[in-house]
């Protein structure tokens, strides 16, 4: 059998041998844009359809460039097998089990499996069975009702965000013999008992049933072995929503709720309750989301302040309760008691219920925590579990069977472990510490904040060897995300580690505004207009590692992907004297058009819409792809996407670098025909050969030509300067 590493080669050979004889055409400068006035005429539109025989052979052409230069400039083909043997082994220390939770269906890969031959699967834990929800409640202390259990696995041909959904089986490690099977799409598909699904999808080959910004908006009813045409129709949203998904709840004590969800905009939400053949509106704020039910008791996480119908506020952030039986009979008036309230630097991620306990995860200071909460006189006690500081914390599996859980904790240094938490104690028995993939031992994590433009301070971890010397000569690699209410966590990547800092880099990750690391004002604080401020903070971090002389522009690199990808491009169009090499990745950069490509038309209550003139005028002047200069000098690019990202399209990454190199700016693209919207879904050798081609690029433009000396216990040499 071929070892994961030799399956990559031989085609990275053969497309350099190809770029050996290609000749990329003649391509004449043009024009700036011009991104302020009404109409533009943009010269690179056929570059937006992700399959259009013109555009592949461009990207083909600039696939074979990059590989080449890239090749010559880096051992490429080193940096590729490294990153592709650690994800092997990331993915061997994942471990096995019939059906892991979040994984694959044959166990061995958390995100891919064969069964028919099919690799990308997703959502593996979508099982019905493990408790009968209908069966009447137990009595104390008696066990639960268990019945068979099938899963619905979906299916993804590329690693889009479309799916296929069929039952499976796994036991017998087969699909269910006429069982539940939905064709390819984008959808939403929940158990409402073994022989019924509740289902969002598009509802014919014409996509009529899909909002503007290609999601779901018609809810029905699929009974087993009914053909979809015969579904009934239980909701239906707008065309303009971003989407409508439903939602079951149950608990332990027998209570169900079935729940609509209705997003009229990507962050607001409605909330229906399905009573027989009626729908409730319940009057929750339109920044909320229901976590679980417990004890008859819909838990609600709240993204604003509200005031509830009883007079009180709980500020955003929190997690409140509703009793569902009062919900039913006055949903528009409810009245809410409090389970967890955050403090002034913490924000919450999750909230997972167990047999007497509700658990919480939150990050305080950009930090993981672990809290239970036990009811107790009408109230919740917390209490915090004492897990490993300057850390990531999620949690890996729960029960409302047992009041133990299963989590995961993660540093930049310290690769995942699996910890027991015994919820009665609050006490935390480690279980399995992850494998490392590199040596840590020369290196520490630091903590630092810089000052933005308006005096914010924003925090940044720094991760580096412990005798750095500020010399300001340090090859530095700065990243971030800022947006979407997503926080950057302590992560472990053992490919940063064996192919940056045992090379002699410094690795930073900034938790800028807009993103969710102090809770909904973080996020708020950059929407729309506003976005400048993340911008700024980003910029303010780059400048303070270049004032504390761990770094200067000619060292210091850049890398984001999705609205990171934003936050890069606008970096380098605004500031491009600061960086000397910037990776952009699945990006947005066309923000005058991004609401017209791939499912752009869902974010505008992120960025805003050119359809409001204030908006449009903001869009127009941060918009990286308008506002390239030609009279400028920017540092070499490197832009990557995927032909399957259906979420972004490659559109933007594709006229970015069309662009860039009409107006002879230094530019490399390169474009997967694996994956979607990251690396979701990709085997080992798909998934390690992104990572691989950027720390690739990033080594050979920012690693100055010094004498050997010794990095990360080893000697090695460094790259042309």
């Amino acid at each position: 059998m071929p070892s994961v590493c030799s399956r990559v080669l031989p085609a990275l050979l053969l497309a350099l041998s190809l770029a050996a004889c290609a000749q990329d055409p003649a391509v004449e400068p043009v024009a700036p844009l011009s991104g302020l006035s009404s109409t533009y005429t943009d010269p690179y539109a056929w570059l937006e359809t992700p399959d259009s025989p013109d555009a592949l052979a461009w990207v083909a052409r600039q696939n074979q460039r990059t590989l080449a230069e890239l090749t010559q400039d880096a051992p490429l083909s080193d940096f590729i097998s490294t990153a592709t043997l650690l994800a092997h082994e990331a993915s061997e220390e994942g471990g096995s089990g019939a059906l892991p939770s979040g994984g694959a269906v044959d166990g061995k890969d958390p995100a891919v499996t064969t069964i028919d031959g099919v690799r990308h699967v997703y959502a593996g834990s979508n099982c019905y069975g493990t408790v009968d929800p209908d069966a009447p409640p137990p009595a104390p202390g008696a066990d639960p009702v268990v019945m068979g259990r099938t899963c619905l696995v979906s299916l993804s041909r590329t690693g889009e965000d479309a799916v296929e959904v069929r039952e499976y089986d796994p036991v017998a490690k087969a699909y269910v013999p006429g069982g539940f099977h939905l064709p390819y799409a984008k959808q939403t598909v929940v158990w409402l008992d073994h022989d019924t699904l509740l289902v969002a999808r598009g509802w014919d080959s014409s996509d009529a049933a899909l909002t503007r910004s290609g999601y779901p908006y018609v809810v029905k009813v699929v009974q087993r072995g009914q053909p979809l045409d015969q579904a009934h129709e239980i909701f239906q949203g707008r065309v303009t929503d971003t989407s409508v998904s439903p939602a079951i709840f149950r608990d332990r004590q027998g209570h169900r709720a079935i729940v609509l969800v209705r997003r009229p905009s990507y962050f607001t939400t409605e909330h229906y309750l399905v009573e027989g053949r009626h729908t409730l509106k319940l009057g929750l704020p339109p920044l909320a989301e229901l976590a679980v039910l417990a004890n008859g008791q819909l838990v609600v996480k709240l993204g604003q302040d509200w005031q509830t119908a009883s007079g009180r506020t709980f500020p955003a952030g929190s997690y409140v309760s509703v009793d569902l039986d009062a919900a039913r009979h006055d949903p528009a008036k409810l009245k809410a008691a409090p389970v967890y309230l955050p403090g002034p630097r913490e924000a919450v991620t999750n909230l997972v219920k167990a047999r007497s306990h509700l658990v919480v995860t939150s990050d305080e200071n950009v930090r993981g925590r672990l809290t239970v909460l036990t009811r107790i006189d009408g109230g919740w006690k917390t209490t915090r579990v004492d897990l490993p500081d300057m850390s990531a914390v999620s949690i890996k599996s729960s029960s409302e069977d047992k009041d133990k859980l299963t989590v995961t904790v993660a540093g930049f240094l310290t690769p995942q472990a699996v910890w027991s938490v015994d919820l009665d104690s609050a006490a935390a028995t480690l279980v399995k510490a992850g494998s490392p993939g590199f040596d840590a031992s020369p290196y520490t994590v630091d903590q630092w904040q810089a000052a933005s433009t308006d005096g914010t301070a924003i925090p940044y971890f720094i991760v580096h060897r412990k005798d750095m010397v500020l010399s300001g000569d340090n090859p530095t690699l700065l990243t971030a995300y800022g947006g979407f209410n997503l926080s950057r966590l302590p992560t472990y990547s053992a490919t940063i580690g064996k192919l940056w800092l045992d090379r002699g880099g410094v690795y930073v990750v900034a938790n800028i505004r807009g993103g969710g690391e102090f809770g909904p004002a973080w996020h708020e604080a950059a929407l729309k207009t506003h976005r400048q401020k993340s911008f700024d903070d980003f910029t303010a971090v780059a400048r303070d590692l270049i004032q504390r002389q761990v770094t200067r522009p000619a060292r210091l690199g850049i890398s984001g992907g999705s609205n990171g990808g934003l936050l890069m491009g606008v970096a380098l169009t605004q500031h491009p004297d600061l960086w000397g090499a910037v990776a952009i990745k699945v990006p947005l950069l066309d923000m005058l058009r991004y609401e017209a490509i791939a499912a752009g038309s869902s974010w505008v209550a992120e960025y805003g819409s050119v359809s409001v003139p204030e908006e449009r005028a903001f869009l127009a002047s941060i918009s990286p792809y308008q506002r390239l200069d030609p009279s400028r000098t920017y540092p070499e690019t490197l832009i990557m996407t995927a032909t399957h990202d259906d979420r972004v399209g490659p559109g933007h990454a594709r006229k970015f670098a069309a662009r860039m190199e009409a107006l002879g700016k230094p530019v490399l693209f390169y474009e997967s025909d694996e994956g979607g919207h990251g690396t979701r879904g990709l085997d080992d050798a798909a998934r390690a050969r992104g990572p691989a081609l950027e720390l690739a690029y990033f080594a050979s433009r920012l690693m100055p030509r010094h004498a050997e000396r010794p990095v990360g216990g080893q000697v090695v040499a460094g790259a042309a300067d």
